[in-house]
Order: structure tokens, then sequence, then C-alpha cells
């Protein structure tokens, strides 16, 4: 019973069983900076942030998955079937965008948010 027992110790030492992963190392979480935008527009806030993080590929030339998000006729859908946003907030159901798996900045996903709840205008 004892070599049983030294035995199991020994394979619990060799081989652990648990594991702690951190959210930090695994998703490169970054903190949210400050973000002051209390408002944003398509042309100036929206237009910006989809050339900087989505236009590699997704534009005219490039549309992997079939998307395309040069223009605001082609944004409005993805915006009204709530793609848009929750991919880029990584959020459950979403394909996550960038495929990258890090988040784009928190202030660019804000303004995204705040332009769609002012009703995601084209101005």
């Amino acid at each position: 019973m004892k070599k049983i027992l030294l035995l199991l110790i020994i394979i619990g030492f060799l081989f652990p069983s648990c594991y702690y992963d951190n959210k930090e190392e695994l998703y490169q979480y970054v903190q949210p900076e400050n973000c002051t935008a209390t408002t944003a527009t398509f042309i100036a806030d929206i237009v910006p942030v989809i050339e900087s993080h989505c236009f590699r590929c997704h534009n005219n030339n490039r549309q992997d998955g079939n998307v395309n998000l040069e223009g605001y006729a082609n944004v409005k859908p993805y915006v009204d079937d709530g793609s848009f946003y929750g991919s880029t907030n990584h959020e459950a159901s979403y394909s996550v965008m960038p495929t990258s798996g890090v988040k784009i900045p928190f202030c660019d996903i804000e303004k995204m948010r705040l332009w769609i709840e002012a009703g995601a205008l084209n101005n």
C-alpha cells in the first residue's frame, strides 16, 4: 500500500494535472486606456479605425471572409447584424477580429459603440 501511495505521489509531481492560465498572457490583455470620446461620427472617427485595423483584409481588392468594409454602404450591414462591433469587441458568437486575437485599442472600440448607439449615421 505504501508503494502505491509513493508511486502516486511521484506521478503527481512528474505529471501535474492542474495548470493555471493567466488571462493577460493568454489573450495579450491590455488594460483599457482612458478614453475621453463622448461622440463619434463615421467620417471623423470610424473610417480611421477601419483604415487602421480592417482594410488590410477587408477592402475592395481583398475581401477575406467575403467581407468588404470599404465605404459606409459596405459597413452598415455588419453594423445592423451586430458583427461589426461584436467581432472587434471579441464578444461570444462572433468571429474574433482582428484574427491575431489582439483587440484593437479600447478607445477605438468605444468610438464604434458611441457611433452605433447614435444610430450609425453616414456622417
